[in-house]
């Protein structure tokens, strides 16, 4: 039997039944109930003052094993962090991903556009996984055909939310379920509506996430 893959957490559970990756950002310091985690610069958490040495802490942490992607790292038009400080600090992230060969977890709010043109530009080779995603189906198009991954979460159990037809409308190759911030949700209810909505058995679907992560991994 496969393992439940949790992709992005900020709060680890130590399930023994789960495999999860502990996001961590500047300044925070790893739970100790997981051993595997994604390091990056949230565009939430920037300060000019302090960015050269988040970008070392991210050099120093990234080069780790137990760190298996960068991120999560982005753009975001709703906080208030000074536009040019974003852009320059996810720009790191993805020279950093790019050098370390490990996946990129972005963080995105209403940026779609701009993320997509700095990808273009820059020409990563490495994957692009976006977290938490719960836009409109359109959006889930225009990003799986940039070549991108989707990654599911909470959203799902909520009535009516786009992510489910986003979920039911990207390939089996091309996702990933996650708890992020939500403490009081497990992630097997995540799998098993993911499952009920992609019209397959939960054994299937977990088969199918853990290919996801394996490939991943090899990509990377």
């Amino acid at each position: 039997m496969h393992a439940f893959f949790d992709i992005h957490t900020h709060h680890p559970t130590g399930n023994p039944g789960v495999s999860e990756m502990e996001n961590l950002r500047f300044g925070q310091t790893p739970s100790g109930k997981t051993q595997h985690y994604s390091a990056g610069l949230h565009p939430w958490f920037l300060e000019a003052s302090e960015l050269e040495s988040a970008k070392k802490w991210l050099d120093q942490l990234a080069a780790m094993p137990h760190v298996l992607a960068i991120g999560e790292a982005g753009l975001d038009k709703v906080c208030n962090t000074d536009w040019a400080l974003q852009e320059a600090a996810f720009r790191h992230c993805i020279q950093v991903a790019e050098t370390m060969g490990k996946p990129l977890i972005i963080h995105c709010v209403r940026a779609f556009n701009e993320v997509i043109l700095i990808k273009k530009q820059l020409k990563p080779v490495q994957p692009w996984i976006f977290h938490g995603f719960n836009k409109h189906p359109d959006t889930a198009r225009m990003l799986l055909k940039e070549g991108c991954f989707l990654s599911f979460g909470a959203a799902l159990l909520k009535p009516g939310n786009h992510s489910a037809e986003a979920l039911q409308l990207t390939p089996d190759d091309r996702f990933f379920l996650e708890t992020d911030d939500a403490a009081e949700i497990d992630i097997v209810d995540i799998y098993k509506k993911a499952a009920l909505l992609r019209g397959v058995s939960l054994e299937q679907l977990k088969e199918v996430v853990a290919g996801n992560v394996r490939n991943v991994s090899r990509e990377s």
